[in-house]
């Protein structure tokens, strides 16, 4: 008996012993096994996306597991971005914090397609873009036609099984060019679930967003809106249709819930749908929160009644030619709003609107009706009504607008933000009434337009403005050939406005989308404008930021395609950064997608200014300037202290005295800041002063020590006259005659818009010039010589001395070099070898080793210079190449550290310590990589600077 308790005994052990194993071996399989598989997974992710997509991947941490989600594997992907290219360049797709997607397991171990069940996207950014030219940023699918035969054949490497997928805290941005249209998502929230792989899915989705606002031609249909939208939807595929049908769903616009029932399918060719609008549950308070004036000012206190009607239909067949019918209607009848804190009620509140289309082909049969807007609010009333028909062919516009508002009172009855308020009385009494075509044949009988509209002694107070508004008087008056801005004056501050003009063509631009046009006279005694945008001169001449062509702050300015608006301008004084411009006076016009100056003139720095160019839109990624000034009698310290690109083109201004004229053009991309993209600017021009004066320069201060010529620091210049262009970074002086004192100089060379410099000067220095000790031991050195051997005739100094300076560097660190000295040996001249041969040995001997002397000083100083040069560029590759290899161990060092950090974490579990190896050897093995790739750049670097300086070296003489 004790021997088969002892045989049970010992089975159980083995069980047990094995089944631990077993068990072991599973969780080290569960740790080890994504170890292995993580850069497989990571390398198709890349391939697939660079296989299938004209777009540039970048990835960030990737990790691997399946603990938590077995049998399936989690990946992770940390800062993941979709950078566009070509013109979209620019534009990030998609920025995704985290990516997390749960792929079968033995879909990866078996090597064929990896199946993805789920997908999570945590805290991604999209931005959509479509351009004018129809070309959009998301359509970066390669075609097979530019594939390789490989990448055509080669099917997927991965497989949608998707039963749940998810967005968390998403932002998302869309601009459709060609339709006018933008929406912009704030911390979007979004959950599916359900089989997509089924053929019939019961699908649940649940959205939340903070904040949603759509614009489209130029209306804001939605701002800021929070949404919250609850959907169930059957998914129904065949071989001949998808259908999706609506089961339960909620959609919530701030207070605004409805619902939506019916079914979209969609066939080969065209779609059917039966969509029906149901908002029986909402009040009409809920609706007006949609209405940013309510929602935003006092919404929860509001206290409204009334009766609201809203719903409609959209049914019918969809595609190429023909649109689904539909019916829509608002209806809101004897309601009012009241705010408890407030005196009045806006009352008699009433609106009847709808539009029709019974469906097909015909768009003219569409119908717009506003058969009524009426409120009142105490002695205040609007009223206005609106009837379209044929809108694609020849529309017939009916409507009429009255209002009569005492502004006074409107804080009565909506509340006012603190600090804020209104006067002044605005009257309108406009009536439309007629068809397109009569305006196109110029039959202004057969189409009514006439009213005022009028707004007298208005004065608005915020304490977001720095002054109040005030407009003495507005008329506005309508007629069928045009709209006539007959009268604006206006003040603000110190800057005043007076304004009249036209605007043509306002029902075709209304209609058919046809050119806008505009001409407007604008006259003003003094603007202030550093006021106006609220810039003290300080912050105003802040200069900024040397920018790139891909940096960008934000949409650029652009101009409207189709309106041709010409603006002349009249202003008496213009007060801006600091200083004041008079008698500003020409032309501004916008005409497709282009603003122009034209003839613009104006007295400003102690002289005459006149100014042309263009600011072209029509590439909206990328606006450029061409630009020209003519400049006369200017003052050179207030032009260089009141535009600070100035000091990019011309640094040496700020140290100059004087007046100048100049012309000049150029041409350059702008960022969307207003700014030059300082490396796309290219242009030409000239200058020219009768006398300036230029100290605290730092080359001429250089040039100076070099030379021993102490006044030649500080220098009053007269006559000159010089010619520039510049390109490629660059601004480039053509050679030009300077006087500096007595010495004359020809100067050329260029100047880099990062400050660095690079000058030829050529300069004949008279002797009374030169140091008098130089000049006496020259010349001891000559008559000596003359004595040993009066036969060389060595002569004297000539007058002038010819000598040549190379100034490198930077503006505030100048390095000059000089063949002065050189130069004063020259200078002798007519020491030839066969008069030496034909004196006595004796005084042979002696004159050789004069000239040798000087010839030895001269080679000695010349070396010392080419040594110098090699010795400062071997301190800078030395120090290239120092922080290179600094920066190399620091990865090294980085990459040990963690190593160890694993093994540290591992303790003494072997499977672990394992595992630990494995991913400290390959964080080593990366981090080796990467130093060494390093190094090779810090060496590349300093190769480069040595080379440069041996090529500068060689060129010295």
């Amino acid at each position: 008996m004790e021997k088969k308790e002892k045989k049970k005994k010992s089975l159980f052990r083995r069980i047990l012993k094995w089944s631990g194993i077993t068990l072991l071996l599973l969780i080290a399989a569960l740790i080890i096994i994504p170890i292995v598989f993580k850069d497989e997974i990571k390398e198709r992710v890349i391939k697939e996306v660079n296989k299938s997509l004209n777009a540039k991947l970048t990835m960030g941490e990737f990790d691997l597991t399946f603990i938590s989600t077995f049998p399936n594997m989690t990946v992770e992907l940390n800062d993941t971005k979709l950078q566009g290219i070509n013109e979209f360049k620019d534009v990030e797709l998609m920025n995704i914090k985290q990516f997390v997607a749960h792929v079968g397991f033995w879909s990866v171990v078996s090597g064929d397609q990896v199946e993805i069940d789920e997908i999570h996207l945590i805290e991604p950014t999209f931005d959509v873009r479509i351009l004018n030219s129809g070309l959009a940023n998301y359509d970066i699918v390669k075609p097979d036609s530019v594939k390789t035969p490989e990448e055509v054949a080669e099917p997927s490497n991965f497989k949608l099984s998707l039963k749940e997928y998810s967005i968390t805290k998403g932002n998302v941005k869309y601009i459709d060019e060609p339709s006018a249209m933008s929406m912009d998502i704030s911390n979007l929230t979004h959950v599916g679930t359900g089989d997509l792989t089924a053929d019939v899915i019961d699908f649940e989705t649940t959205t939340n967003m903070d904040k949603i606002t759509f614009d489209m031609d130029g209306v804001s249909y939605l701002t800021d809106v929070k949404t919250d939208v609850v959907m169930n939807i059957l998914m129904e595929f065949t071989d001949k249709s998808s259908k999706f049908t609506l089961k339960e769903n909620q959609f919530k616009l701030n207070a605004l819930d409805f619902s939506v029932d019916g079914f979209y399918e969609m066939f080969e060719g065209y779609d059917d749908m039966d969509l029906k609008l149901n908002a029986s549950k909402a009040s009409f308070k809920d609706f007006l929160s949609l209405i940013p004036a309510f929602y935003h000012t006092g919404y929860e206190s509001m206290v409204s009644k009334g009766n609201l009607e809203m719903g409609g239909f959209i049914k019918g067949k969809m595609d190429d030619k023909n649109m689904p019918g539909w019916d829509f209607q608002l209806g809101i009848d004897k309601a009012s709003i009241r705010y408890p804190d407030l005196p009045g009620s806006i009352t008699n509140i009433a609106v009847k609107a709808g539009s029709k289309f019974a469906g097909g082909e015909d768009m003219d049969k569409m119908t717009i009706d506003v058969d009524k807007f009426h409120a009142l609010f105490g002695g205040n009333s609007i009223d206005a009504n609106l009837k379209m028909r044929n809108p694609m062919t020849d529309p017939l516009l009916v409507s009429n607008i009255m209002a009569k508002m005492d502004l006074a009172t409107l804080k009565n009855f909506v509340p006012m933000a603190e600090g804020e308020s209104y006067n002044g009385k605005l009257d309108a009494d406009v009536h439309l009434d007629g068809r397109m075509s009569a305006l196109e044949r110029e039959d202004y009988e057969a189409f009514k337009a006439e009213g005022l509209l009028t707004l007298k002694n208005m004065l608005y107070k915020s304490k977001d403005l720095s002054n109040d508004v005030a407009i003495d008087e507005m008329i506005f008056r309508f007629s069928p050939k045009n709209l006539a801005l007959e009268k604006l004056i206006a003040k603000t501050g110190k800057s005043d406005f007076q304004m009249n003009g036209t605007i043509d063509n306002y029902m075709g631009y209304i209609f058919r989308d046809e050119l806008l046009k505009g001409n407007f006279n604008f006259m003003s005694k003094n603007i202030d404008l550093d006021e106006l945008m609220n810039l003290s001169p300080s912050s105003a001449a802040t200069e900024p930021a040397a920018t790139t062509a891909t940096e960008t702050t934000s949409e650029p300015l652009l101009i409207p395609n189709n309106v041709d608006f010409a603006l002349n301008t009249l202003i008496g004084n213009l007060h801006y950064n600091g200083f004041d411009i008079k008698n500003v006076s020409g032309d501004v016009k916008m005409k497709e997608e282009v603003a122009k100056l034209e003839g613009v003139t104006m007295n400003a720095m102690g002289g005459t200014i006149g100014l042309r160019g263009s600011y072209d839109t029509r590439d909206h990624a990328k606006p450029t300037i061409d630009f020209a000034y003519s400049l006369k009698d200017i003052d050179i310290q207030q032009l260089a202290k009141n535009f600070v690109t100035i000091d990019k083109l011309a640094p040496i201004a700020k140290y100059t005295q004087g007046r100048i004229s100049s012309t000049m053009e150029m041409k350059s991309d702008l960022t969307a800041a207003f700014e030059p993209i300082y490396s796309s600017l290219t242009g030409l021009g000239d200058l020219s002063t009768s006398t300036v004066t230029i100290s605290g320069f730092k080359p001429f201060e250089k040039m100076g020590e070099v030379l021993n010529i102490s006044k030649l620091s500080k220098q009053t210049i007269k006559d000159v006259k010089a010619k520039f262009q510049f390109a490629d970074g660059k601004v480039n002086v053509k050679p030009f005659d300077i006087n500096l004192g007595k010495i004359k100089t020809t100067v050329s060379g260029f100047t880099s818009f990062d400050q660095a410099i690079d000058y030829d000067l050529k300069m004949m220095i008279p002797k009374e010039e030169i140091p008098a000790a130089m000049i006496k031991s020259v010349e001891q050195a000559i008559s000596k010589l003359n004595s040993l051997a009066p036969k060389l005739n060595v002569q004297t100094l000539p007058d002038a001395i010819p000598v040549k300076l190379d100034v490198l560097g930077t503006v505030m660190d100048p390095k000059i070099t000089s063949n002065f000295k050189e130069a004063l040996l020259e200078a002798s001249g007519n020491l030839k070898d066969d008069l030496i041969n034909n004196v006595k040995e004796t005084v042979k001997d002696t004159v050789k080793a004069i000239i040798n002397d000087k010839v030895d000083e001269a080679k000695a100083e010349l070396e010392k210079r080419k040594q110098q040069l090699l010795e400062d560029a071997q301190k800078q590759a030395d120090k290239l190449k120092a922080e290179a290899k600094k920066a190399a161990n620091s990865v090294r060092s980085e990459a040990a550290k963690q190593a160890k950090a694993l093994m540290d974490q591992a303790g003494s579990n072997p499977i672990k310590q394992a595992a630990a190896k494995k991913a400290g050897e390959k964080l080593i093995k990366e981090a080796e990589e990467k130093a060494v790739k390093i190094e090779k750049e810090g060496d590349s670097k300093a190769d480069a600077i040595m080379r440069e300086a041996r090529e500068k070296a060689d060129k010295l003489k």
